[in-house]
C-alpha cells in the first residue's frame, strides 16, 4: 500500500554500523644499524669544524687601517655670494676597513673617526662658529660607519680607479642617518689603498645650524668629502 514503510530485520550477524575486522598478514621488520659511539662522535665533530671553519669571503678579506697622516676629512659650504664660500678640513681622521681586493663584491666593513673641533677653514672666528655649531663640548667625534660598497669592477688593479658607491651611517651630534657616498678606490703600488667619497649633505638633518657669513645663511646643503690611504697594519 503506497505510503507504508515495511520494516525488515536485519539478518543475524551483519553489523550495519562499522565495517568488518580484517585480520591482514604481518609483514617483514626491517632493522637499521643503529651508529656506534665512534661514528656519533665523528659527525659532531664534523659539524664543529665545519661551523668553525671562516667563509672563502672572510679568509680573503684583508684588515686596512687609515693613516692618519695622509688623510683628511672636510666640507665646501657654500654662499648665495661667491665670496662668502668657504671649506673646512679635519686632519688626522682614524679607522679600519675590512676588505677583498681581489672581490670586491664581498661584505666590506669599515668606518671612519674625526675630532669635530679640528676642522679648520682659515679663518679663526668662523673656526669658533663652526665648533659652536657642532657642539664639540658634547658631541667631539664625527663618524661614518660603512655597511656596503658597491663597485664599477669586481676587483682592483694597481693604480687602476674603481668607481664605488658607499652605503652606511653618519653619526654627528649623536644623530645618525643613513648616507650614501660616491666614491672611488684604487690599489697603490706596494698595496696601499686610497679611497675618496663625496656626497651632498644638509647640516640641519643633523640638528647643525647654517653659518651665516656676511651677514646672510650660508647655502643649506653642504659638500662632504673624505679622502683615506689605507695600508695593513705592521
Amino acid at each position: 500500500m503506497a505510503g507504508i514503510w515495511t520494516v525488515r530485520p536485519t539478518p543475524s550477524g551483519v553489523n550495519l554500523f562499522s565495517p568488518p575486522q580484517v585480520d591482514r598478514a604481518a609483514t617483514g621488520v626491517v632493522f637499521h644499524r643503529v651508529p656506534g659511539p665512534r661514528v656519533v662522535v665523528a659527525l659532531v665533530c664534523l659539524v664543529v669544524v665545519g661551523a668553525a671553519s671562516p667563509t672563502p669571503a672572510l679568509a680573503d678579506a684583508q684588515r686596512f687601517t687609515i693613516e692618519s697622516e695622509k688623510s683628511r676629512v672636510s666640507f665646501d659650504a657654500f654662499h648665495p655670494w661667491a665670496i662668502g664660500a668657504f671649506s673646512a678640513a679635519s686632519d688626522g681622521p682614524t679607522g679600519e676597513f675590512v676588505i677583498d681586493t681581489s672581490d670586491l663584491r664581498q661584505p666590506v666593513k669599515g668606518g671612519l673617526t674625526v675630532s669635530a673641533a679640528a676642522f679648520r677653514s682659515g679663518d679663526r672666528s668662523r673656526d669658533k662658529d663652526i665648533r659652536r655649531a657642532l657642539d664639540v663640548e658634547h658631541h667631539p667625534d664625527i663618524q661614518y660607519r660603512i655597511d656596503k660598497m658597491d663597485s664599477s669592477f669586481p676587483s682592483l688593479a694597481e693604480n687602476n680607479d674603481v668607481i664605488l658607491t658607499i652605503h652606511g651611517v653618519l653619526s654627528v651630534k649623536g644623530i645618525e642617518r643613513p648616507t650614501t657616498f660616491a666614491g672611488r678606490i684604487r690599489l697603490r703600488p706596494g698595496g696601499a689603498l686610497w679611497i675618496r667619497g663625496e656626497t651632498w649633505i644638509k647640516p640641519r638633518d643633523w640638528g647643525v645650524p647654517l653659518l651665516n657669513s656676511w651677514m646672510i645663511s650660508m647655502k643649506d646643503s653642504v659638500l662632504a668629502i673624505f679622502d683615506l690611504t689605507l695600508n695593513k697594519p705592521k
